[in-house]
């Protein structure tokens, strides 16, 4: 069910979807990431709600305003961990899971390491704990640029393809159309905000030596935005279990690869449950 959380500057919508009547009951909190909303979610909403309650809610500048960020302070990933950190004070949830979406692990890896009374797993999903390198940073200030200069959806129409594997791209561009048309009316400011935050956060490879909590990693074969090289290094330095690698799938293994990465992450937190 679509819900409404008011967090200062609009309203952002979110989904809450699964039994509440045990209050006890497993809550996981799905966060987005970039160039997405929560709708990137639907196929994982619609499998776990079965077994967990599920939220899943937009950020902070889609399809709503953008956070208004004082101009002596950068755009940070903390800004959206604050504003997931209210939201789930708002609904009386103490204890959940994260699953984060590339920019959503980020935003994932920096709550579970200041929240920690709150987040007891962690899903990296296509996404890193390296901060961005030198010429990443570099690229990011073009992407900035580019989507002042033209805009959100421009932006997109240049961007979102590259993001899936070649047999999804060749198979299905009417689904890759409408990730592109489902997010194209969020503002160049908010893009903006959150291509700076991605460039501005530090790293969070100490997450992954901790016992505190079990932290997970679903890896694309053929993802360009979070390089497999890069992502071996780090599987490297958690359980063999606690990492799945997709063959022949990019960036958004949500679509290309739903059935595989479902059972995953039930897989996973039906482990970290029973323990």
């Amino acid at each position: 069910m679509l819900h409404y959380y008011d967090y200062g500057e609009d309203q952002l919508a979110y989904f809450d979807e699964g039994k509440v009547a045990n209050k006890a009951q497993t809550t996981l909190l799905l966060i987005h990431g970039f160039g997405e909303d929560h709708c990137i979610w639907s196929n994982q909403i619609e499998f776990l709600s079965k077994y967990y309650r599920v939220i899943a809610p937009n950020l902070p500048g889609v399809h709503c305003k953008p956070l208004t960020i004082h101009h002596s302070h950068a755009p940070s990933i903390r800004n959206y961990v604050e504003v997931m950190h209210e939201l789930m004070h708002s609904l009386h949830i103490e204890k959940y899971y994260v699953l984060g979406h590339s920019m959503g692990g980020y935003i994932g890896l920096a709550f579970a390491d200041y929240y920690v009374n709150h987040v007891i797993g962690l899903g990296l999903i296509h996404s890193t704990t390296f901060e961005d390198s030198i010429a990443k940073k570099e690229s990011r200030l073009k992407v900035a640029e580019f989507i002042l200069e033209h805009g959100t959806r421009k932006f997109l129409e240049t961007a979102t393809q590259n993001l899936f594997g070649n047999a999804f791209k060749q198979a299905h561009p009417d689904k890759i159309q409408d990730v592109m048309d489902s997010v194209s009316d969020i503002s160049p400011e908010a893009m903006v905000q959150f291509v700076m935050a991605m460039r501005n956060r530090k790293s969070h490879q100490h997450m992954l030596v901790q016992n505190r909590i079990p932290i997970w990693m679903i890896v694309g074969e053929e993802d360009i935005a979070v390089p497999i090289e890069d992502s071996l290094q780090q599987a490297q330095l958690l359980p063999p279990n606690d990492v799945i690698i997709l063959r022949q799938v990019g960036h958004m293994g949500m679509l290309e690869a739903t059935e595989q990465v479902n059972n995953a992450l039930l897989n996973f937190i039906q482990t970290a449950e029973n323990k």
